[in-house]
């Protein structure tokens, strides 16, 4: 059997850890997998990498009028620039696989790198996201397959709508539309990602797709559910 090893990444600054990141490296198992938090002010109370490769885009951008978070550029960068950069920080120490979660996620149970081939991994696939039919998709998890030849061309090409600006010539400009505009050109190309929703997204009431397949293990309470304190889509956990 294939051994992987997965480094999971998030992101958060000093203020979101305080108002609710803290309950993810709380409940992280940091002894099934190596966890890199990075916070572009560096402040946490735990041990964080100093995330950089945002610095010129927010600092050009961030005059932007913002209508909707579906324009709010600056705000949705920090994902995509943080994975950027655990490729260029992390990635030589023979990691197999990158796994991204937002930090307005707990867990309840532990994940190992079983878990993860179990419900995220499919050989032979760049990536794996949460799709969702006519609607862009759930990004709160994504994992990159490191052993795909184009996986970090794919990120990279991620990285470059951003550093060029060039995400502001797609309809929305939210991270969750660009990954999903840039893949969907991988694909023409002939290159393979994994749809983890495509068998049950008709089943899932209020869209929360991640609290129907993985709730019961990790709730990722986004939006105003970090108010609350849970995802009550958790119910329909199967």
């Amino acid at each position: 059997m294939h051994t992987h090893k997965t480094l999971v990444v998030t992101s958060t600054n000093a203020q979101l850890y305080s108002d609710y990141a803290h309950r993810f490296t709380d409940t992280f198992p940091t002894h099934n997998l190596d966890l890199k938090v990075y916070s572009e002010d560096f402040e946490l109370p735990i041990k964080t990498t100093h995330l950089h490769l945002q610095e010129q885009f927010v600092l050009r951008n961030s005059y932007r009028p913002v209508s909707s978070y579906k324009y709010d550029a600056v705000r949705f960068c920090y994902k995509p620039y943080s994975i950027a950069q655990a490729l260029e920080d992390y990635t030589h120490r023979d990691y197999t696989r990158l796994l991204w979660i937002d930090s307005d996620s707990i867990f309840h149970k532990a994940i190992d790198e079983d878990w993860i081939t179990k419900h995220l991994y499919k050989e032979d696939t760049v990536m794996s996201y949460a799709g969702r039919v006519n609607y862009y998709s759930e990004t709160g998890i994504l994992l990159f397959n490191l052993e795909h030849a184009n996986t970090t061309q794919y990120i990279n090409s991620v990285r470059n709508l951003y550093d060029n600006d060039l995400l502001y010539l797609l309809k929305e400009w939210h991270d969750s539309y660009v990954w999903d505009s840039v893949r969907v050109q991988y694909e023409a190309k002939g290159n393979r990602f994994y749809n983890v929703a495509q068998d049950v997204h008709n089943k899932v009431p209020g869209g929360h797709i991640l609290a129907y397949l993985y709730g019961d293990t990790i709730d990722h309470m986004k939006g105003k559910r970090k108010q609350q304190g849970y995802s009550k889509e958790q119910q329909y956990n199967a």
